[in-house]
């Protein structure tokens, strides 16, 4: 029998690739997760699969329902809408507070994470994946740069949680067919770069409305493309990349 530090590194490793598949859409919205056939994949026991899947219900990937055992969160167009419109609200305001409050140093801060963003690897060498860990540690970075004039360490905050609660959406909207077809992501972000610079506020804000705008429109189309319904089917594993 392991030990508990064998057990707490099993559960950590199969709760990193479990949060990975349901990141990159091998398992889909609503998919079930049958600890049982989880635990035989991995040659664990199930006390290691059901404390990975309880770490991935804190960080709302996962669902646990009485009888009906745990499943990949379900998605809901009406809360990508809503969070979507909350993210305009917010991450709108702090933009144009920080683009109005720019200095040199906001200007380099947004130029730095830019580059770093621009060359980092977006895509994995692994069929089937959505965008590389490091591209979305970028991404973050990024857009928390865009902010950080922003005079208002609350609104800032505001912004990062609502970033962070719609992670999980943004990486699912690369999983539409024509997810990679329909928008140019570095062309979107070099765009608010330049309007940041240019201290066009109005400018900015349009352009980060649009660019929150176009994940929702993506996941819309994955939904109605039938992909989730399909991959979610009772105990089905990973999607064959």
């Amino acid at each position: 029998m392991p030990d508990s530090a064998t057990h707490r590194s099993l559960s950590r490793a199969v709760y990193a690739s479990i949060r990975a598949d349901i990141l990159a859409g091998r398992y889909a919205p609503g998919a079930k997760l049958s600890p049982r056939t989880i635990a035989t994949e991995y040659n664990v026991s199930l006390s290691v699969v059901r404390e990975a899947l309880t770490r991935l219900t804190e960080q709302d990937l996962v669902v646990a329902a009485p009888q009906l055992g745990f499943s990949v969160v379900e998605l809901d167009i009406e809360d990508v809408r809503d969070v979507s419109r909350l993210r305009i609200l917010i991450e709108g305001a702090g933009l144009r507070g920080a683009v109005e409050h720019a200095d040199v140093e906001y200007e380099a801060r947004v130029v730095a994470s830019h580059h770093r963003l621009s060359r980092t690897r977006y895509l994995p060498a692994e069929p089937g994946e959505t965008t590389t860990e490091d591209w979305a540690r970028a991404h973050a970075e990024y857009h928390s740069a865009l902010l950080s004039a922003c005079p208002s360490p609350r609104l800032r905050d505001l912004a990062a949680s609502l970033r962070e609660t719609a992670e999980l959406y943004r990486r699912w909207s690369g999983l539409s067919a024509e997810a990679h077809e329909a928008r140019d992501v570095p062309a979107e972000h070099r765009a608010l770069m330049e309007a940041a610079l240019d201290r066009d506020a109005d400018r900015a804000v349009v352009l980060l409305t649009d660019h929150i705008n176009k994940t929702a429109t993506l996941l819309q189309s994955y939904l109605e493309s039938g992909v989730a319904r399909d991959l979610a089917e009772p105990d089905a594993g990973p999607a064959a990349s």
